[in-house]
């Protein structure tokens, strides 16, 4: 039976990019949210240190942009040179923010690190500690922003013997001619290749568990509310003959989060009462921990690492007396909340910075709950609603019937800037939003009968 084999999978780093926020951020969180995406890949090396990886796997996008910074630049040798005094090998494959072309690395990177050539794929060997074969990894860079070729057709390995693995900066999309068409059904056709470590999607997914695994690690610190929630790097542990153990190591320092509170449930009277549900409701967030993607457990041996704060949007919700006024004056009732928010949580630990309070609230409409109840339009509405909501093909169609000003792309230097990034959280405030218009303009139609 093979040694099994422990490796960290991570991707999308973006060393050298910014967290989108607010300019007017005060001076005690400005350090922490500029050295965010830095602090999220020191963390991961932190913890490749602490599970005793053999290996460190960064699949695509290290870097923001193909003209890549100094500083970016010598923080990662500097990294990886600390990881080369713990026999931790890194192994990289450039994406489509830093292709390789004629652009090489600014400062000499250490032993311990190899870059895969844009030309031809590579297959290249690992030995353990002892010095004996343990794994193979196999890679591709990009050469340009754009990569048509099918990079995975000329992965080859001489035999199964050793846990393969494969790095894919790709969309995997068969269809797409800009980020290695291939699809899910090609990758897990290959037997001989036992784990596909993929970048470029920034949502942590793990897309097939069985042989071979497939999964996406997610980008490890968010830079804006389309890349909500904790980013992290994926624990593998893997023998050729057995199904892999994967786990989620949390890295992100600073964490974008939407919270929704309604102003129904109890009601809330007035502004002062709305106030006080935001802030226990803060409260909550600093005293739990971030939840993990679905289907995956804490890696066990991994640093427990805290977030250093929370960047914030506050959407008020739900239907009730208070509509009214909020409606009248949403620009100053958001505006105002805003500054209280952060004026009230200024000091909390970890911090709390509100960027923006939105109200999507609404007028109370009597007899709703008889009238989903007993009417068999209103049934139906909740039915269709529900399957927007849950139904990935639905969801896909809805996506694009939506318009041109949206993109489902999270390529941010990609995407046209008159367009706005679709996640997922956006399609089911359409949806929500759609079914609230229409249950309104359903029940006033019924009073005017």
């Amino acid at each position: 039976m093979s040694k099994k084999i422990h490796f960290i999978h991570a991707a999308d780093l973006h060393l050298g990019s910014f967290l989108h926020t607010s300019s007017d951020l005060p001076s005690g969180i400005r350090e922490p949210v500029r050295e965010a995406t830095a602090v999220a890949f020191s963390r991961i090396c932190d913890a490749a240190v602490a599970c005793r990886a053999d290996f460190l796997l960064l699949a695509g996008d290290v870097y923001d942009r193909e003209a890549r910074s100094i500083r970016a630049a010598r923080f990662l040798a500097e990294k990886c040179r600390e990881l080369e005094k713990e026999n931790i090998p890194v192994f990289i494959i450039a994406g489509n923010h830093d292709p390789l072309r004629e652009q090489r690395e600014l400062f000499d990177l250490p032993g311990n690190v190899r870059v895969f050539s844009p030309e031809k794929a590579e297959c290249l060997e690992i030995k353990d500690r002892q010095g004996k074969p343990a794994a193979r990894v196999l890679g591709q860079s990009y050469r340009g922003r754009f990569e048509s070729r099918r990079m995975h057709d000329s992965f080859t390995v001489p035999d199964k013997g050793l846990c393969n693995i494969a790095l894919l900066h790709t969309q995997l999309e068969p269809g797409d001619k800009n980020y290695l068409p291939c699809s899910l059904a090609e990758l897990t056709a290959r037997d001989d290749i036992h784990y596909w470590a993929l970048g470029h999607i920034h949502r942590c997914r793990l897309l097939h568990h069985g042989q071979p695994a497939v999964a996406y690690p997610g980008i490890p610190q968010g830079r804006d509310f389309g890349e909500e929630g904790p980013g992290g790097c994926l624990l593998v542990e893997k023998a050729p003959e057995d199904p892999p153990v994967i786990s989620y190591i949390p890295v992100s320092p600073v964490i974008w989060q939407r919270v929704e509170v309604s102003i129904a449930n109890p009601p809330v009277k007035n502004l002062t009462e709305l106030e006080n549900r935001l802030l226990a409701t803060a409260g909550e967030i600093t005293k739990s921990l971030p939840a993990l993607p679905e289907g995956l457990q804490p890696a066990a041996g991994a640093p427990a690492f805290k977030p250093t704060g929370y960047i914030l949007q506050w959407v008020i919700t739900g239907r009730g007396e208070l509509h009214d006024l909020l409606a009248e004056q949403e620009e100053e009732a958001a505006t105002t909340l805003t500054e209280i928010l952060r004026r009230r949580l200024e000091g909390s630990e970890p911090f709390l910075w509100t960027d923006s309070v939105v109200i999507r609230t609404a007028r109370p409409l009597p007899g709703m709950e008889e009238l989903l109840a007993k009417n068999p339009v209103f049934r139906e509405l909740e039915m269709v609603s529900a399957r927007f909501r849950n139904d990935p093909t639905c969801r896909r169609e809805l996506a694009e019937s939506l318009g041109r000003v949206w993109e489902s792309s999270p390529d941010h230097e990609n995407r046209p800037e008159d367009r706005f990034f679709l996640h997922e959280e956006m399609l089911n405030t359409v949806i929500d939003r759609a079914r609230e218009l229409i249950l309104e303009n359903l029940a006033a139609w019924g009073e005017n009968r």
